[in-house]
């Protein structure tokens, strides 16, 4: 799939509701593909914009995502800098995550698209397991605490899902974020 067609499926999606992309959308797009912005940097700086908002209020222009991507281009950009390895961070949240979820075998991820994929899938797994092993109580603490956000499904799970990694000292697992 073209960088384009990923994006804009995406932005749908986190949008929501929509069928088509304004012609600004569209202009911003092209604009970050013909300036060489890693896609997976702009995937990752679109869904981090997108998702601080509750569903109904991300009706927002593209553009506005463009401080996200540039934080994360230039954390990128940092790494590459000082020999950064996607491929070593990685394996480094990968042996993070083992130490709660057991010896995973993984093979060597293609590019840092799918790296992150595989982390995102790791970073749900490893939450899952921490909210099966709570008890009862504490589960329904934890519902309370974010009672507000409940009606936003999207929103409310992940507020849980950060509070369950923020209690095992526990960042994000994503080959962006140290």
């Amino acid at each position: 799939m073209s960088y384009y067609r990923e994006l804009r499926q995406l932005v749908l999606e986190l949008k929501g509701g929509e069928f088509f992309l304004s012609p600004r959308d569209r202009w911003f797009l092209k604009f970050l593909e013909e300036n060489n912005y890693p896609l997976p940097v702009v995937k990752e700086g679109i869904r981090r914009f997108f998702l601080k908002h509750p569903p109904e209020r991300r009706r927002l222009p593209l553009f506005m995502s463009f401080g996200e991507i540039e934080k994360l281009r230039k954390v990128y950009r940092k790494g590459e800098a000082k020999g950064f390895s996607w491929q070593e961070r990685f394996w480094d949240k990968v042996k993070v995550a083992e130490r709660f979820l057991g010896e995973l075998k993984l093979k060597e991820p293609e590019d840092m698209e799918s790296a992150e994929g595989t982390l995102q899938m790791l970073e749900n797994t490893l939450a899952k397991k921490l909210w099966d092993n709570l008890p009862k109580e504490e589960k329904l603490r934890l519902r309370r605490k974010f009672s507000q956000f409940a009606t936003e499904e999207e929103l409310f799970k992940l507020m849980i899902k950060r509070e369950l990694l923020k209690r095992e000292g526990l960042g994000r697992l994503s080959v962006f974020v140290d």
